[in-house]
């Protein structure tokens, strides 16, 4: 009897548990701050970066990822509820464009994104982008 007691406590408490984290609500997007990125191609890696997102960037987040080296388009462009799905291209400095789908998953202060792209040779990559917010501000020589 007292095994049976101690199961639907156990129960009870996972369910509560469970309520309690269904009922908030993914952000509506990144927050800004001093963000961390990391970038993969495959398993290897492929750079990181330090920036500093403005209000401006976490509005641009909203709309699709781009980094600085490129334009991004988006034909697919949904940013909602945790999820990011994106499909477009991407149009470096030199005009080039290359085809891209991204899919993942944000919190307010994390993103991972997993980008599959074809190279301007058609070369198909797949690749990792991902970020973890580090802080409320930037250091002072942040970009």
């Amino acid at each position: 009897m007292r095994l049976i007691a101690l199961a639907l406590t156990a129960a009870g408490l996972a369910l509560t548990a469970g309520l309690s984290q269904a009922a908030q609500p993914a952000p509506a997007t990144i927050l800004p701050g001093h963000w961390e990125y990391s970038y993969r191609i495959g398993p290897i890696p492929a750079g990181d970066e330090s920036r500093c997102l403005k209000q401006s960037d976490v509005e641009q987040f909203a709309k699709g990822i781009c980094t600085r080296k490129y334009t991004c388009d988006y034909t697919t462009r949904v940013v909602k509820d945790g999820k990011i799905a994106l499909k477009g291209a991407w149009t470096d400095k030199k005009g080039r464009v290359a085809p891209v789908t991204a899919k993942g998953d944000y919190t307010a202060e994390s993103f991972k994104l997993d980008v599959k792209l074809k190279t301007i040779n058609g070369i198909p990559l797949a690749g990792v982008m991902d970020a973890r917010r580090v802080g409320a501000s930037c250091p002072a020589d942040a970009k």
